[in-house]
This record gives structure tokens, sequence and C-alpha cells, in this order.
């Protein structure tokens, strides 16, 4: 994972619509690149019937031919939502332990040292 593919996104509020066309309002919490396809993570800002408060959908992020809208598709695949989802989960922690360390998968830094090749933090290599 490359803590560059997601951007944690604050208070940004954006409107989509449901199937009756009526307006629904999310904040974006982050937009996820993954395997070279855009997501947004998009909470509710008023709650949402079958949604829990801390849930998030994921939509796909399509670019439309005008080049100035995105589409935004449901994903239903579950290992897509998946993956999507832990490489979100890996950015929040990065962010939450205060530094940018690599988030590789078992990752054995303790922020005295850091063994990963590639890996651009700012701590001392092992």
């Amino acid at each position: 994972m490359d803590k560059e593919n997601v951007e944690l996104i604050d208070d940004e509020v954006i409107t989509l619509y449901d199937d009756n066309n009526k307006p629904v309002e999310f904040y974006q919490v982050a937009c996820v690149e993954y395997e070279d396809e855009f997501y947004a993570l998009l909470q509710p800002v008023e709650p949402l019937e079958g949604l829990g408060e801390d849930e998030a959908l994921i939509f796909k992020m399509v670019e439309q031919e005008d080049g100035d809208s995105d589409l935004f598709v449901p994903v239903e695949d579950e290992e897509l939502l998946n993956a999507v989802f832990n490489e979100y989960l890996i950015a929040v922690a990065a962010q939450e332990e205060g530094c940018s360390c690599c988030g590789h998968d078992g990752c054995d830094c303790d922020h005295d040292g850091c063994g990963h090749d590639g890996c651009d933090c700012d701590h001392e290599k092992k």
C-alpha cells in the first residue's frame, strides 16, 4: 500500500440522489486509489435506514465524459469493499500514530526504526 493512495478528507459535503431523485447529503470521509481506480468513502449527513451511525458507504468514482464531474457507483463486491476499506484503515492508523509509516500489512515498525525497503517514513532504518 502506498500511503499516497489515500486522501483523508475533513468537512466536505457532497449531494447524491436516491432512486426517487431525492437529494441525500454525505460527508466525504476519504478518497482511496486502489488498483488504478478511485473510490469515495461517504457517511450520510442525516441517518439512513439500515446504516449505522459509524458506518460508511463505498462508491467507485467514474469520471464523466464532460470531465467536470464524477459518477458515484455503489460498490457491491464484498472482496473489493474489504480491500478498499483496508487501505483506508491503514491510512487512518498511520495518521493517528502521528507518523507516515509505510502501512505494510504486518508491519513491525516500532517507530524507533523501520525495516521496510522503499519506506519513506522519517524513522531511522533498522
